[in-house]
């Protein structure tokens, strides 16, 4: 699973949380329920908790 700062695709879900447009492939929905996006100060990253990768 990945994240990305790009516009939203025609078919994905879009959400308002804290303030942030995220777009979700709809297939995903349920699988980024309990995700959090969170800033790693030691990686200077943007991270997913919550996803076993971990991707940044």
């Amino acid at each position: 699973m990945g994240m990305a700062l790009d516009e939203p695709e025609a078919d994905d879900l879009v959400l308002m949380i804290n303030e942030i447009q995220v777009a979700i492939e709809p297939q995903l929905e349920a699988d980024v329920e309990e995700l959090v996006i969170e800033y790693d100060r030691g990686r200077h990253a943007f991270v997913l908790r919550g996803n076993e990768g971990e991707c940044t």
